[in-house]
C-alpha cells in the first residue's frame, strides 16, 4: 500500500476513528510514530517473517532496497 492509497482509505472514515497497529504478540496498539526505512521485498520470507526486510538484516540484498515508511506501535519494537 502506498501513502496515497492509505490516505484515500483513511478519508472514508469518521475523523475520530482510532488507527491501530498489531500489538507485540496479540491485540492492537496505538500508533506512536512513523519511521523512514530502506527496505526490500524478501522473497524467501517464512510465514512468521515480514514480507519486507531492512538492508542491515541481509547486507547482500541492500542494492534492492527502496524507501518506505513504517508505522510504529507502542510495543512493536519488542518483536
Amino acid at each position: 500500500m502506498t501513502a496515497e492509497e492509505l490516505i484515500e482509505q483513511l478519508k472514508t472514515l469518521p475523523p475520530n476513528t482510532p488507527v491501530l497497529v498489531e500489538g507485540y504478540e496479540t491485540g492492537f496498539d496505538d500508533i506512536v510514530d512513523l519511521k523512514a526505512q530502506e527496505v526490500f521485498r524478501y522473497r524467501k520470507a517464512q510465514e512468521w517473517d515480514g514480507e519486507y526486510q531492512t538492508r542491515d538484516t541481509f547486507p547482500g540484498e541492500g542494492s534492492k532496497a527502496a524507501p518506505a515508511v513504517v508505522i510504529l506501535g507502542r510495543r512493536g519494537n519488542l518483536r
